[in-house]
């Protein structure tokens, strides 16, 4: 069974993968800022890690404001637990979107029934293409730059990291995940099946190719993020996954951002 430890590792690997593949690191009053202004359009590395136990919500918006001006949305990620439940109803009231993302570690084998479809590592360029016709699909995929820009973020990590692409069916996937891998830990990222082609068993099938890949490569522990409050979490935990923490993600971008 996973324990604290185990959750310190995964969080430094986020933090440190992360911190890799932005353009500038900045220390702040409350934490560090990573700026990414070649990616604007990518949250996730435009974002400032709130590290100070005694941070309240006004501070923390003045911090942004001032730090990430430069940019149409404001992000703020708390690895803390506790802190991040403290944020969270004073951040909601001012409009920002709270996200509380499951840390879930793949410690049991599968469910019956969930190996049934085939997964397979896929080319880059194959799985490159999957995921832009996933993230087409998304609320912000109107924006051709947005997709664009986020394939300029899988471009990074395939070069901070070792990184496979896999997929299922292999031969026109319907789902693609990413798999990043350093000498020890393994994250399984970016899982995306187009809306026309769910419920057919690709998404547990190119998840358990993509695990499978890292567990026979002596990577442990091997790992996802997910949403807390929406389906996902209960396929990964029929793959084997169980929960061993939370992040939290504040958000606040202009409705306008995700409207075409």
């Amino acid at each position: 069974m996973s324990d604290d430890g185990e959750l310190g590792r995964i969080l430094s690997f986020l933090r440190r993968t992360e911190e890799a593949v932005c353009d500038e690191v900045v220390p702040t009053a409350h934490g560090t800022a990573m700026l990414t202004p070649s990616l604007p359009l990518v949250w996730q590395l435009n974002a400032i890690h709130v590290d100070d136990p005694r941070a309240d919500a006004d501070a923390l918006m003045r911090e942004a404001d001032e730090i990430q001006r430069g940019f149409a949305h404001r992000k703020l990620v708390v690895h803390d637990r506790e802190l991040g439940e403290q944020l969270a109803p004073a951040l909601a009231r001012r409009g920002w979107n709270v996200f509380r993302l499951l840390v879930m570690v793949q410690d049991r084998p599968p469910e019956p029934g969930e190996q049934d479809s085939v997964g397979a590592e896929l080319a880059r360029s194959v799985g490159a293409a999957a995921l832009a016709a996933f993230r087409r699909e998304q609320p912000f995929g109107w924006q051709a730059a947005a997709v664009r820009q986020l394939a300029g973020m899988d471009e990074r990590y395939g070069k901070a990291l070792e990184a496979r692409d896999f997929g299922s069916p292999p031969r026109d996937p319907a789902c693609a995940c990413r798999l990043y891998m350093d000498a020890e830990l393994a994250q399984v990222d970016e899982v995306g099946t187009v809306e026309a082609r769910r419920g057919r068993g690709h998404a547990s099938a190119a998840v358990l190719a993509a695990s499978g890949h890292a567990h026979a490569a002596g990577r442990s522990p091997v790992f996802l993020l997910t949403d807390a409050s929406d389906w996902p979490q209960q396929l990964y935990r029929r793959l084997g996954f169980d929960e061993i923490g939370v992040v939290h993600e504040f958000l606040k971008i202009p409705l306008g951002r995700l409207q075409p």
